[in-house]
């Protein structure tokens, strides 16, 4: 854990000397280009799983993921020619004519800020398959290569002369993305060769069949999930959005500042808690009939874990908080203060809410979970935009905390109503899926 940690504290250092230094070498307009391509990632890592992601990741994470590493592979080419089919289309659009009217989109920044998304994709997913398959060192270290390595790299170029143009870094980003997934699809592969020869003849007829139209199950158990992880997000951004409609540029900007420095505790602790609670809460599911007791074990160590690593985190953001408003030459005064203060007890809920959705993903309780981000999210609209209109800045952050109160509050409960699965049911279900298919 504490070599996952250095390496996230690490890759957000870097990204953040990255951003400065781009500012200074390149211009604010080279910021605003990396900031497009930094936010459509975000988003491409959720729809671009087309509702498999999810599901795959859980049956990566069980005792006999063979048919899964299957699928995994199947899946993938999926995602290839997803890619191929947006890269034609957006190609067809752009050679239209309907982005002239943004004359600003150069098609240097257009093709490379695509490249990005697409590469961040692939990067991800291929990335949570290596820690899924219980693989957590290889994991840390992929990510690590992805989220700070590139930014070293990058970092080296500016400040040596060699570039001058934000192309440039997206050609050093979507490189070590492909560089990483590339290395994600070796350890996969060694992985299998592991399970092959370790699997009983015995069971070779079973995983063969198994396999057989499993692509298709993936889809449906993971569709809920899918679903629930689209409003996750939209409820993580959505007071920024309604802020917009309300505050200045400057005050907006104000915010987001401090919501960027908060996001890091949960940023932190998904990297060196969530991506390896997850697995282990699949796993523990496996112990057969009296797989509650390991399981609910797992989760309250993850949930202490996640719980003390963001307080110490929120602890050392409040103790610098001054200087780094005064590196953005912005004031840090008692509503400022408070404002920060708002949004780190949020991003601590964040963070326990990532370990609850990780055990609802291990439950299978996606119908559940999708129907409760439903109703938190028309729950949570009219209150932030009250809060928005009335208290400004704080009311945007007591926003994000309402919602925070709501994700987490929902989650629990549904974890903590839920009753394990029985393995023996679960294999039941997933042999009548294979066939159905």
């Amino acid at each position: 854990m504490l070599v996952r940690l250095g390496f996230r504290i690490a890759a957000l250092a870097l990204k953040f000397v990255l951003t400065i230094v781009v500012a200074r070498v390149l211009g604010f307009a080279a910021v605003a280009d990396y900031g497009l391509a930094l936010a459509l990632s975000v988003v491409a890592s959720k729809l671009l799983g087309l509702g498999f992601s999810t599901e795959i990741n859980r049956r990566l994470s069980a005792e006999q993921p063979l048919p899964a590493i299957h699928d995994a592979r199947r899946l993938l080419l999926l995602y290839g020619a997803v890619y191929v089919a947006i890269a034609v289309v957006v190609g067809g659009v752009y050679h239209a004519g309907v982005f002239d009217g943004f004359s600003r989109i150069a098609p240097g920044i257009l093709w490379g800020v695509m490249l990005v998304a697409f590469s961040e994709h692939a990067g991800l997913e291929t990335t949570s398959y290596v820690f899924s398959l219980h693989r957590a060192r290889a994991g840390a270290v992929l990510l690590f290569i992805r989220t700070g390595g590139w930014a070293a790299v990058a970092i080296a170029v500016l400040l040596a002369g060699l570039s001058r143009s934000v192309e440039t870094i997206f050609a050093l980003w979507c490189g070590t993305n492909v560089f990483a997934s590339l290395a994600a699809l070796w350890c996969i592969a060694r992985r299998e060769r592991e399970l092959k020869l370790n699997r009983d003849a015995s069971n070779r007829d079973a995983v063969a069949q198994h396999s057989n139209g499993g692509f298709r199950s993936v889809w449906l158990d993971g569709l809920p999930f899918f679903v629930a992880a689209t409003l996750l997000s939209g409820l993580q951004y959505g007071e920024r959005f309604l802020a917009s409609q309300v505050f200045s540029s400057y005050t907006l900007g104000r915010y987001v500042f401090a919501w960027s420095i908060s996001s890091s505790i949960q940023t932190i602790a998904y990297a060196t808690i969530v991506v390896t609670a997850g697995p282990r809460l699949v796993r523990a599911l496996s112990g057969g009939a009296h797989a509650a007791r390991p399981f609910r074990a797992t989760l309250r160590r993850a949930l202490l874990a996640s719980i003390g690593i963001t307080l110490l985190a929120a602890a050392a953001i409040v103790l610098v908080h001054q200087p780094l408003f005064h590196i953005a030459r912005e004031p840090a005064g008692r509503q400022e203060f408070g404002m920060l203060l708002i949004l780190l007890i949020s991003f601590v809920l964040r963070s326990i809410a990532d370990v609850y959705w990780a055990a609802a993903i291990a439950l299978r309780a996606g119908k559940r979970v999708a129907v409760a981000m439903c109703c938190v999210a028309l729950a949570c609209v009219p209150v932030e935009w009250t809060l928005i209109k009335q208290l400004d800045e704080i009311g945007a952050a007591l926003a994000h905390l309402s919602a925070s109160v709501g994700i987490v509050a929902i989650l629990a409960w549904i974890v903590m109503r839920t009753h394990a699965p029985n393995p023996a049911a679960i294999a039941v279900a997933d042999k009548e899926a294979a066939h159905a298919a």
